[in-house]
């Protein structure tokens, strides 16, 4: 029984030698096979190599590749994909550091003599490595972002005719060219063209419609009598019309002015600043100096609205009214001064004639107030303006006689 045990070890032991030679024999004809052509196994991004010598299959990359996976470089955007050509960019295969690296995969450390009948077992598919210029990448990076970023908007309030339009705003959003060129790395790494997504910083705007939503009320208002060029005001009105000054923000029309590179004169900036002075510190502004010009210490925004009535400046500010039951409100008045009457004798006429030499027109006396109520009672009324419109008198010439004394 121990011969037979014995024996049958030897058998054992001379069948896995066996299988062992059999093995390092495959192992060597299959590595001299392998270093003059691919086996079926091996792919390059999913391109097969099955069968190919060394200079045939860097052949048919360098017409498959291109063609299968294309000739451009697709960038994502959130709302839309770009395709960049790749010689503008500097982007290639690289085919014998590729095929190179399909050479170490089929001789890469732990195999061992088997390595070769083992790599029969697995399908093998290689990223093709791909070259690229970083310095033409951010070139072109650049170039998108100066054309595609998009500027924060600030939600906005349209005054028009006593009635508040409320306009919401847009989130904004700038390319990072740093980070997206690390994404893009990544993804050329990977022997992947794309879509590559681009990093994009989100720029979120000073001013957003939930932020005034409660701003309707009138809460100042001031007006002035231009005396000098409308011309010489209209640039100023125009960038301080529609304003919002946010909570604890300051406010000067000097730094605006400059800011905005508004053309203007003295005489003008001293009357819109005079004029928004009086409406702000009525809001309730904290003034500052010269320089600073208000900071907003409501808890509320507000809103600047300039209008250029005739020859009069009117400056309103609205925001929340927070005492309960008052309302300010701007009251016109117009009252008319009927013409008089003048009749004169001509001595040429009859005692029956009549002539009109002049038909008389009414004059007006325009009134403009502050009005301020508490629960509906007015308990405030201030004149900001008066303006007298002349008429002339109705002039009759009648004969001798006609007048009696």
């Amino acid at each position: 029984m121990a011969e037979y045990k014995k024996f049958l070890a030897r058998i054992i032991l001379l069948m896995a030698a066996a299988v062992i030679l059999t093995l390092c024999l495959a192992s060597l004809a299959l590595a001299k096979r392998d270093a003059a052509i691919y086996p079926s196994n091996i792919f390059v991004g999913g391109v097969s190599l099955a069968g190919l010598g060394h200079d045939e299959a860097a052949d048919l990359l360098a017409q498959q590749l291109p063609a299968n996976h294309g000739r451009q470089l697709l960038l994502q955007l959130p709302s839309r994909q770009l395709s960049i050509p790749l010689n503008q960019v500097g982007i290639a295969y690289d085919i014998p550091a590729t095929l190179a690296q399909i050479d170490d995969s089929l001789n890469q450390k732990g195999f061992g003599v088997f390595k070769h009948c083992i790599a029969r077992g697995n399908t093998i598919n290689i990223a093709p490595k791909i070259n690229w210029n970083r310095t033409l990448m951010e070139e072109k990076l650049a170039e998108l972002k100066k054309d595609l970023d998009q500027p924060a908007v600030n939600a906005r309030i349209l005054y028009s005719k006593d009635y508040l339009e409320y306009i919401g705003h847009k989130t904004g959003y700038a390319i990072d060219i740093y980070a997206s060129l690390k994404e893009i790395n990544h993804s050329l790494q990977k022997g992947s063209l794309g879509p590559v997504p681009l990093i994009i910083t989100e720029i979120h705007p000073r001013v957003k419609l939930e932020d005034i939503k409660e701003v309707k009320d009138m809460i100042g208002i001031s007006m002035s009598r231009i005396n000098l060029p409308i011309a010489d005001l209209e640039p100023l009105v125009h960038n301080l019309n529609g304003f919002i000054i946010m909570p604890a923000d300051s406010f000067s029309l000097t730094q605006v002015a400059s800011i905005k590179s508004i053309i203007f004169t003295d005489s003008s900036l001293t009357l819109v600043n005079d004029t928004l002075y009086r409406a702000l510190s009525q809001a309730g502004l904290k003034y500052v100096d010269q320089q600073a010009g208000f900071i907003n210490n409501l808890e509320h925004p507000v809103l600047i609205t300039a209008l250029i009535d005739g020859n009069n400046l009117i400056i309103k500010i609205f925001g929340c009214q927070t005492e309960e039951g008052k309302e300010i409100l701007f009251v016109t008045e117009k009252k008319e001064i009927p013409p008089q009457m003048q009749v004169k004798v001509d001595k040429k006429l009859t005692p029956q004639q009549r002539i009109v030499i002049q038909e008389g027109q009414s004059g007006y006396i325009n009134r403009s107030y502050r009005v301020v109520k508490i629960k509906g009672k007015e308990t405030e009324k201030t004149l900001l303006s008066e303006e007298f419109t002349p008429g002339w008198d109705t002039i009759i010439t009648v004969g001798p006689g006609t007048i009696k004394k």
